[in-house]
């Protein structure tokens, strides 16, 4: 029994290892899309609706489509084909990121849309991503959604 155990802790610890090394703090930019259109190296149309038929991510300019592996892709199929920046632990080899922030292109300008666990809507209200709620494909701050009445 004691054996087991030792060999399971080693086990977690060595995959704890790998996962931890294999992530660097970065950014990366490009648009939302889908994965089928990402994986076929080429960004998902404006008009794909990316809430029922594909798994959101970012597509690169380098043809490279990451998905983000703290963000619900609901929440990001609110803005297919948008510009997105992306700050977190990037996993090159896996085309992954744990974010910390995401931004999206809004008119001139960028909007932070996530940071650090909490959406930020469009009205500015900050809300952590387990209280948030999604009404017809767009996330919203509690108060923000009961005024909706939903």
């Amino acid at each position: 029994m004691k054996s087991s155990i030792f060999a399971l802790i080693l086990t977690l610890a060595a995959v704890t290892a790998n996962a931890a090394a294999g992530g660097k703090t970065g950014t990366i930019t490009g648009v939302i899309s889908g994965a089928h259109c990402g994986v076929n190296g080429m960004a998902c149309p404006a008009s794909d609706d990316l809430r029922r038929s594909e798994l959101p991510g970012v597509f690169t300019a380098d043809n490279t489509f990451y998905f983000l592996t703290n963000v619900p892709q609901a929440f990001l199929s609110q803005w297919p084909a948008a510009s997105v920046t992306v700050e977190g632990t990037v996993y090159a080899q896996e085309r992954a990121i744990d974010a910390r922030k995401v931004s999206v292109k809004d008119g001139s300008g960028w909007r932070t849309v996530f940071d650090n666990g909490s959406i930020i809507d469009a009205m500015g209200h900050k809300e952590k991503l387990s209280s948030a709620a999604q009404i017809d494909g767009k996330w919203y701050c509690a108060k923000c959604a009961a005024m909706q009445g939903k």
